[in-house]
């Protein structure tokens, strides 16, 4: 069975629009909603990602919505599905951001398979 891993030199979950996301807005808070929109750059992408190395300024105290792991209970398709539904939103996120044949979406893939 496949389980969820984050990979590194990623990133892809620090690159989103709220506006594109209709799923948070019950899960997140006001507070929650002005800290990402002052954290995310123009472009999109959060201003606390070392875009070069893909890697978080402020991982030790990140936010809770930037912790997978926690975030994602609150959601039904997690509580229903678990590692499937984590797999199946990363593969979304990396797609997206950088293409289903890119070298962020093999790892990825590498990753999640055990092997």
């Amino acid at each position: 069975m496949k389980s969820w891993k984050c990979i590194e030199n990623c990133g892809a979950c620090c690159k989103f629009d709220l506006n594109e996301r209709s799923d948070l807005a019950d899960k997140l808070k006001k507070e929650d909603i002005a800290l990402i929109n002052s954290m995310t750059a123009k472009d999109g992408w959060c201003k606390n990602l070392d875009r070069k190395n893909k890697k978080c300024l402020i991982y030790e105290t990140r936010p809770h919505f930037c912790r997978v792991n926690e975030f994602s209970t609150s959601f039904k398709g997690y509580l229903k599905s678990g590692d499937k539904f984590l797999i199946d939103c990363c593969k979304q996120h990396i797609s997206s951001n950088y293409g289903y044949e890119s070298k962020e979406m093999k790892t990825f893939k590498i990753a999640v398979s055990g092997k």
